[in-house]
């Protein structure tokens, strides 16, 4: 038996259970509410009060203190995946070293990575790793929460991997996609013919129930399609499994999105087979995180691991700094003895008086000060020169619209009979705003489509359709990241889209 807490923005989700093959079985759920704006996007706002809510939850239920597991969904802890070949536990880490870029630790200041195997192809010797990259303060401020609370933490992972491993038994050989709500917080996992291609998470600000949620809900399966149409995939998405809404709930947004695409299936996700809810069933669209984490995990190194490994080395680096400190300032000062009377002996008496002569002698005195000032000046200049430097490397990098960027997307916007408006560009971000119009879906559907496959844009998003006061004319306002000219030639063309 072991326990799984899954923090949201809202409550603690805590799932007591075990493995039950390739499924689980659970025992018990239980919901905590946490006060309003402890915990923000998976990262801890008020560690006393999550740690006292953590304390209640936990004597409340009387539930075993020991291997509890925590899943988080945070920018702060990011999640990859990767095929590696076949190698002992100390090797994988280093080819997950190696292979992953610094960019992919972003701001992170002191990283550490955690790992654990998907799958293995025995006659192709390769595995499929999922790894986890945080920042170690980022981890050991839950170690300190958890431990504050009378808790030991067994591991720390990301949720929205976790709960794709999970539904890929329910997905196998078909094409899916699952939405999952947590709060305002909606992410979209899609699976083609069985395979996980791609994953993202997007805010809905629109009540459930609502037209508006609807055309919220529509809008990020409209990009999934247009991710479909970019990667050249014939299969259509038709079938949705929501998640974190009520069968009432999931019946209104049913019904409301047929009105726009009658294609799409919207229904309440069920447990897959092999997975058994104790008392109340109904209660898994809403557990999906916790109750995803009771499943085995086959864990390479933790990133609870890699924590200590990494205090292991700062304490051992330390250590050493004390020891060769100290020995490295005795051998400087034995140094500077024996030069100093070596020198002492050789140097003449008739030799010193030379050397006074020369440094007193006025023409010396002026050549010294011209060189001083001279000094002082390069150094001021070289400053600036670097300075300079530094920012004509900053604006060569930065994203610029220009007219050759307006013709591609009026051509492209030409080729679908849609027409474009230029609103807005941020220099700072490189975010470029317009906002494309025509009487059919599909023809904004398709210019997106060509948009993504620009490769002028690192990012290209939207944020929903609405239809003008005539009801002729669809409307859509696209969001284009321009990509830096330093990284154009980075863009990934893989199968598989994380």
């Amino acid at each position: 038996m072991s326990e799984v807490v899954f923090l949201s923005n809202t409550n603690i989700q805590i799932a007591s259970g075990s493995p039950n093959g390739d499924g689980v079985k659970v025992s018990k759920l239980i919901s905590a509410p946490l006060p309003e704006g402890a915990v923000l996007n998976g990262v801890v706002m008020d560690q006393e009060r999550v740690t006292e809510t953590l304390k209640l939850a936990w004597q409340s239920n009387k539930l075993p203190k020991s291997e509890v597991t925590l899943i988080i969904n945070s920018p702060q802890l990011r999640a990859n995946r990767v095929d590696a070949p076949i190698l002992p536990e100390k090797k994988t880490t280093d080819f997950i070293d190696r292979e992953t870029r610094d960019s992919e630790y972003g701001r992170f200041q002191n990283p550490i990575t955690g790992w654990y195997v998907v799958s293995k192809d025995n006659k192709a010797k390769t595995q499929h790793v999922v790894y986890e990259t945080a920042e170690n303060d980022f981890v050991k401020k839950y170690i300190d929460i958890f431990t504050n609370a009378g808790l030991k933490l067994k591991t720390i992972h990301n949720g929205v991997q976790i709960a794709t491993e999970f539904f890929t038994k329910q997905a196998k050989g078909k094409t899916l996609l699952y939405m999952i709500l947590d709060g305002k917080s909606l992410v979209t996992i899609f699976f083609a013919e069985g395979k996980y291609y791609y994953d993202s998470t997007s805010r809905v600000f629109a009540q459930p129930g609502t037209p508006e949620f609807a055309r919220e809900i529509y809008s990020s399966i409209s990009s999934i399609r247009q991710f479909t149409s970019a990667q050249h995939l014939t299969e259509t998405v038709k079938d949705i499994m929501f998640c974190g809404l009520t069968y009432n709930q999931v019946s209104q947004l049913a019904n409301d999105i047929i009105n726009i695409d009658s294609a799409a299936d919207i229904s309440i996700a069920q447990p897959p087979s092999g997975t058994s809810i104790a008392n109340d069933p109904s209660q898994y669209p809403f557990f999906i995180y916790p109750i995803a984490g009771l499943r085995k995990i086959n864990d390479g190194v933790s990133i609870l691991t890699s924590s200590k490994q990494s205090e292991k080395k700062k304490s051992g680096a330390g250590g050493m700094k004390k020891l060769i400190i100290p020995f490295a300032a005795i051998m400087g000062v034995l140094v500077l003895v024996y030069a100093g009377t070596a020198t002492f002996k050789a140097i003449k008496s008739s030799e010193l008086k030379a050397i006074e002569q020369y440094i007193n002698n006025s023409n010396t005195k002026i050549k010294v000060a011209e060189y001083d000032s001279m000094y002082d000046n390069m150094a001021e200049m070289g400053e600036i020169q670097g300075g300079v430097d530094l920012l004509d490397q900053y604006l060569n990098s930065y994203p610029v619209p220009d007219s050759s960027i307006n013709e591609k997307i009026k051509s492209a916007a030409k080729k679908y009979d849609v027409d474009v408006s230029f609103d807005s560009y941020n220099a700072t971000t490189g975010i470029f705003k317009i906002t494309a119009s025509s009487p059919e879906v599909e023809d904004i559907n398709q210019f997106i489509a060509e948009l993504l496959s620009m490769d002028i844009f690192e990012n290209v998003d939207y944020t929903g359709y609405a239809i003008d006061s005539k009801g002729e004319y669809w409307q859509i306002n696209v969001v284009c990241t321009l990509a830096a000219n330093d990284t154009a030639q980075d863009a990934a063309t893989n199968e598989e889209v994380n």
